[in-house]
């Protein structure tokens, strides 16, 4: 995305409206749905571009071709060998297994849909812009290769929207990888299974059977090129609206026809979603409370029709350039080490492996890359900052400063060229007015927001719900100064003049390490990215470097401080946690005992509330289970805590001497209230603090 930030409006359109049809590289598909029959549109003949080697085949001959593989027979055989059960049995296991799984795509079903989405699509979103280019490119490319379809993950409209782009632009409609949650919903689990989705387990652990139809099914599909293959590379929905590490099950068995030859190549086409408002905005902030969310159902989006009155905005859709498996493999791996062993048996070689995940961290940092920041990201940055209220001119000023700190680190912002600041800010505060409201006085207030599906929440939950808004679209920004962040945060804190590069660089190696769950770092850029950091805060943020020492006092200025204090919430959440799991008590062979991993992170809920009530820490972030989920895998990434399997449940407890170590590591950067020995009780709700707070 080339030429990044303040559009240039093309002419055609009227400079002085907010969005136009066509902005930069994008394109809005929906202006032309507002002037025509959306049945004519549903209903034309379509001009489909295909695979060049693909066979037609129906759904039924695609599970046909499943259930007589070798590879599913060869499991069948396995499972009968190991189980004992008769061939007869496993055959029907294996039958219902791939009905659960298999689509059941018609293109009479997609057009019926079709004239439903594109009224629902008009109704929900101002815009919907898409980079044409990138289209031109799938199209191409569907032709001549295999392809599979990586989007971003943050809102139940992702795959529909995808869906909405190919059918609008006459391309054919992938098959989508989707949780089994949905399939259980009345009529539309059907529809959805006739639009394309293929229904998967969230989990299958050892269940080799299933393994054996999932892989087939999908392998088949992408070797026959039946259709592109979609699914996220990140494995679940954002509540946090930030990127998830990559998970590799799917990708793997995915990528196994090229790495055993079956294929000459595949190409992976990764796609960024950005929304101006999500739908989901106040149940992933009560869910990151702990409010379980609602099980999916058709009676639960029927209640939820009266969204359609609301205005979510734009959504901006980025088709990046495809990735060629051939290309980005070329002398990292040798195909010819599968020669020997049938194909059907699933197995990848060490190299194969860490490239699969060398290419997921890079389909995510190309996610992360060609994002769009819309101005109310920007907004929510400096709101989180100053909760008691700031004036629209205030934050004007607060708001136009960030984006050119964004903008300077290569960031895609939204920001008409030709309207004001001011007309831009207050457009945004109106497209939330449901969050925000503006007094007479120009103060912004923030509104309370109720839980959804649930009645009687205290004070502090209410209050922390409205934070944990902010923070969602915050964190659509924050990807873009992480690195630097990691590095003002320690010249920040620095108690001396100066600082050894050497010192800063462990230090930077450090938080690191303890932020690689919240955010995304490619594995062995590490030194990398920290130059390139120092390098920008040198250059642009008057950070001053004599000697090979960082000179503390002629550094610490504005930029240091806003960029610290956007990740010290974290940091703070990571220190109650490991406080949290140091006061675990000890069994009669003087061990930690072991605790499940949700009770951990409730429990370090509960005592960072308790803080909050008794005005010790003010940052209502540290109440994320997100965050505290996160923060427990760092900890055993770095070996300060240990897990253990219970009735198939996992366990930890902590590995004392590091964690205490890592708390006071934790305790060089930040302000914490002090806490000796600790007792909690989740189940009653009480947390007993021995000393002072």
């Amino acid at each position: 995305m080339s030429g990044q930030s303040r559009n240039s409006w093309i002419k055609k359109d009227d400079p002085k409206l907010v969005s136009g049809k066509q902005k930069d590289i994008f394109e809005d598909i929906l202006e032309d749905r507002r002037h025509s029959s959306d049945a004519k549109w549903a209903w034309h003949a379509r001009d489909v571009p295909l695979y060049k080697y693909s066979k037609a085949r129906s759904p039924e001959e695609i599970k046909k071709h499943v259930i007589q593989s070798d590879r599913v027979k060869y499991a069948i055989e396995q499972v009968c060998e190991e189980s004992g059960l008769p061939l007869e049995e496993i055959h029907k296991q294996t039958m219902e297994i791939v009905n659960e799984m298999a689509h059941n795509l018609s293109i009479n079903a997609i057009r019926g849909f079709a004239v439903f989405l594109v009224k629902v699509m008009k109704a929900l979103f101002r815009r919907i812009y898409v980079n044409e280019e990138g289209i031109q490119k799938v199209r191409s490319t569907i032709k001549e290769y295999p392809v599979l379809i990586m989007p971003t993950h943050r809102s139940y409209f992702d795959f529909l929207l995808v869906s909405f782009v190919f059918f609008a632009y006459e391309l054919p409609l992938p098959v989508i990888a989707a949780a089994m949650d949905f399939s259980s919903m009345k009529f539309f689990g059907w529809l959805l299974r006739n639009c394309g989705a293929f229904y998967i387990r969230r989990s299958f652990g050892d269940d080799q059977l299933y393994w054996a139809v999932f892989t087939e099914y999908v392998q088949t599909q992408i070797c026959n090129g039946d259709h592109p293959v979609e699914f996220y590379v990140e494995g679940t929905r954002s509540r946090t609206l930030k990127s998830y590490s990559p998970k590799f099950g799917m990708l793997s068995a995915s990528l196994e026809p090229y790495f055993k030859a079956h294929i000459p190549d595949i190409m992976v086409f990764p796609v960024s979603i950005s929304y101006d408002k999500v739908l989901e905005e106040t149940l992933y902030a009560y869910e990151l409370l702990g409010v379980p969310k609602p099980k999916e159902s058709t009676g639960g989006l029927l209640k939820a029709r009266n969204i359609l009155n609301e205005d979510f905005g734009n959504v901006h859709m980025y088709f990046g350039e495809p990735i060629s498996i051939r290309q980005y493999t070329t002398g990292k791996i040798d195909r010819s080490v599968h020669s020997l062993a049938p194909r059907y048996i699933a197995s990848l070689s060490k190299e194969e492996t860490e490239l699969l995940k060398t290419l997921g961290y890079d389909v995510v940092m190309k996610h992360l890359k060609h994002m769009v920041i819309s101005p109310w990201s920007l907004i929510a940055s400096v709101l989180v900052q100053n909760k008691e209220g700031i004036t629209v001119k205030q934050l004007t000023r607060e708001v136009e400063w960030i984006k050119r700190q964004a903008f300077n680190l290569g960031a895609y912002i939204d920001w008409p060229g030709n309207e004001t600041a001011d007309d831009i800010i207050r457009s945004a505060l109106f497209l939330h007015k449901n969050f925000v409201e503006v007094t007479p006085e120009d103060v912004i207030q923030l509104v309370s927001v109720a839980a959804p599906h649930q009645k009687g929440q205290d004070e502090l939950m209410q209050s922390a719900a409205q934070h944990m808004v902010l923070t969602l679209y915050r964190n659509q920004l924050m990807h873009v100064f992480v690195r630097i962040a990691m590095v003002t945060i320690s010249i920040n804190a620095c108690p001396n003049d100066t600082l050894d590069i050497d010192e800063l660089f462990t230090k930077y190696f450090f938080l690191e390490q303890l932020l690689n769950r919240d955010f995304i770092f490619r594995p062995g850029s590490t030194k990398q990215d920290f130059e390139n950091a120092l390098l920008t805060l040198t250059h642009n943020c008057g950070v001053v470097i004599e000697d090979n020492q960082v000179q503390i006092k002629k550094s610490q200025n504005k930029y240091t401080t806003f960029f610290s204090q956007m990740f010290e919430p974290f940091l703070l959440g990571y220190w109650i946690l490991g406080r949290c799991i140091l006061s675990t008590q000890i069994d009669v062979h003087n061990k930690p005992i072991a605790k499940p991993i949700k009770t951990i992170s409730r429990e370090a809920q509960s005592l960072g509330a308790r803080l909050l009530r008794e005005r010790c820490i003010r940052n209502l972030e540290v109440l994320s289970l997100d965050l505290l989920g996160n923060g427990l895998h760092a900890l055993l990434h770095m070996g300060a805590v240990k897990k253990e399997r219970r009735d198939g449940q996992p366990y930890m407890y902590p590995n004392t001497i590091v964690l205490t170590n890592i708390c006071s590591q934790i305790e060089t950067f930040i302000e914490v209230p002090r806490i000796p020995t600790t007792s909690i009780n989740v189940e009653s709700k009480t947390v007993v603090i021995t000393a002072k707070l």
